[in-house]
């Protein structure tokens, strides 16, 4: 834990020299702070405070963004968390990630991608969070940089007549993860926040094992694309395909997953995990009148084990209502409602799912 600290430390270091070299133009600043009021089938309701700030160094053409957020959910789950995307360096760098920490009630389905809806295992864990990315922008939307993530994950209660202790799931008992990787970016898009136009492509290689200071070993391959079509004035069509491939022995807390806020809305979050995940999405996004809009969406994903399984693709669909905070930025409030097979969900957030 200490050298993870240390290397937290360091992190913020680096980033608070370069940022203190950047002049921000306090004409470009926008605070939204307001009360938190949300609901998922995760968290079931949720009140706190939180809010976004939004800001651009005079050279920069994207906003940069900072989101801070505390929550206290009917589950009797604790959130404090701080997404954030910064531009700095004239330009040259971003750093994208989040500082959390977490006092969750987790539900396990087990591994696979079965329906077993009559299989549900709870166990509450608690944990700080680190992750962070620093990228280097290239010409024509290219970009490269590091990523290190942190999660030292404390089980505190758990079924002792459940899979994950029964069938000694590596993880069971928690531990330190924590990893390194490289990225790399192409995007052409015209907003950050709700692109009109263009794409966004990130690959990225990630690794865990006792040289970066963690309690396991494996890696990951991970892919995303999205892409972006104009259909009218105010239509917008977004496709994204994510693939994931993980070598090695990885936590079931860090596998790849589908369901919650992002990945197959409709399914509570890690409702399908497995070492492999494949992805597709599409959603249909109008702006209506003043600052309201609507979304409808549909996806499929599966997760597998070995590429010898056989593919069970788990669909869902749903719509959704916009709120515009900022029409300049096209920073939207979401509440979406999504159903699958034998499941549904509603979910309040900030930003768009992808």
């Amino acid at each position: 834990m200490k050298k993870c600290l240390l290397q937290l430390v360091l992190l913020l270091s680096l980033i608070h020299t370069v940022q203190a070299q950047e002049k921000v133009d306090s004409n470009k600043v926008k605070v939204f702070a307001l009360p938190l009021f949300f609901y998922s089938p995760d968290t079931r309701f949720g009140i706190g405070a939180g809010g976004i700030t939004t800001f651009r160094t005079p050279v920069s053409t994207q906003p940069s963004s900072v989101t801070f957020s505390f929550a206290y959910t009917q589950r009797k789950q604790i959130l404090a968390w701080f997404p954030y995307q910064v531009y700095f360096g004239r330009g040259k760098y971003l750093s994208y990630g989040e500082l959390g920490w977490y006092k969750y009630v987790y539900q396990f389905f087990g591994i696979g991608n079965e329906y077993d809806n009559a299989y549900l295992e709870k166990y509450t864990a608690q944990y700080p969070r680190l992750r962070a990315t620093f990228l280097r922008n290239l010409d024509h939307g290219n970009a490269v940089g590091i990523r290190l993530a942190m999660d030292n994950f404390k089980i505190t209660q758990y079924d002792s007549s459940g899979l994950l202790l029964q069938k000694n799931i590596t993880g069971w008992q928690g531990g330190r993860s924590f990893g390194a990787g490289l990225v790399w970016w192409k995007d052409s898009r015209d907003n950050r926040f709700y692109p009109g136009r263009g794409s966004f492509i990130e690959s990225s290689w990630y690794f865990e094992n006792k040289f970066t200071g963690s309690d396991f070993e494996f890696s990951r391959l991970n892919l995303d694309l999205a892409k972006f079509f104009t259909l009218g004035k105010k239509t917008i069509l977004a496709l994204e395909g994510t693939a994931v491939v993980t070598m090695g022995n990885a936590p079931f807390f860090n596998m790849a997953q589908l369901g919650g806020t992002r990945r197959l809305r409709g399914y509570f979050e890690g409702k399908f995990r497995d070492k492999h995940l494949l992805l597709a999405q599409a959603e249909l996004r109008q702006e209506g009148f003043g600052r309201f809009g609507g979304v409808a969406f549909a996806g499929m994903g599966t997760v597998f084990g070995s590429a010898g399984e056989s593919l069970e693709w788990r669909p869902n669909g749903g719509i959704g209502l916009r709120y515009q905070l900022d029409k300049k930025q096209k920073l939207n409030i979401r509440a979406d409602y999504g159903f699958g097979v034998k499941s549904q969900g509603f979910y309040l957030t900030f930003g768009e799912a992808f």
